[in-house]
């Protein structure tokens, strides 16, 4: 595909719009990844509270292994002890699942930063340009199959601006209908600017 126009003032616009548009997308992209990895540093606090609740767990868990030991009240002192790790183990579990949450929360709101403007852009700047590429490529094959400045005449009277064909002829239609060379080349060459092509690829029709 032609992805850019022959015409210098309109390629120069091109230019400037994909290094615009690229940069956007760059910017996007690193916002998106800044809002996940702050979002992300919440995260800490339950990190720090499943440490706590494991730490707290280990330890009890360990006493009373030790404690329930001792004949006669062994067991008796290791019950309430177990009991408070199977609660630090609760702490432990409340942080793990804080920290799933923050998780969750910072990759939704990274891809919602970054589509949403992605999707402006595609719109705005990649579809136009995608369009302008078929467009280009399609004028340039139908001239090289042997299309005519009539045919681009007739195009244009049905796809350009009121405003343009006027300025080539008050009536552009009546005069392209009599054949009246100097509108058919004027018409024909408004369709080949907005394919960014240069009339010199209509040999003997355009100079």
């Amino acid at each position: 595909m032609n992805w850019y126009s022959s015409y210098p003032a309109q390629r120069a616009r091109q230019i400037i719009a994909d290094l615009v548009g690229l940069a956007a997308v760059i910017l996007v992209i690193i916002t998106a990844v800044s809002v996940t990895t702050a979002i992300r540093a919440l995260a800490s606090f339950g990190r720090d509270l499943e440490a706590a609740g494991e730490s707290f767990a280990t330890g009890l868990a360990d006493a009373g292994d030790q404690l329930g030991a001792i004949p006669l009240v062994g067991e008796g002192i290791r019950a309430p002890l177990d009991a408070a790790a199977g609660a630090g183990g609760a702490v432990a579990d409340a942080g793990r699942g804080q920290q799933e949450l923050v998780e969750a929360i910072a990759v939704g709101a990274g891809w919602v930063v970054a589509l949403l403007p992605l999707l402006v852009l595609a719109l705005v700047w990649a579809l136009p340009r995608v369009l302008f590429a078929r467009r280009s490529g399609l004028v340039r094959r139908m001239l090289a199959q042997g299309l005519t400045a009539d045919t681009l005449a007739a195009r244009a009277l049905a796809r350009q601006p009121l405003r343009a064909l006027v300025g080539v002829h008050p009536d552009p239609a009546a005069a392209w209908r009599a054949g009246d060379p100097d509108v058919v080349r004027a018409l024909a060459g408004l369709e080949l600017r907005r394919a960014g092509v240069l009339p010199t690829v209509l040999p003997g029709a355009l100079s």
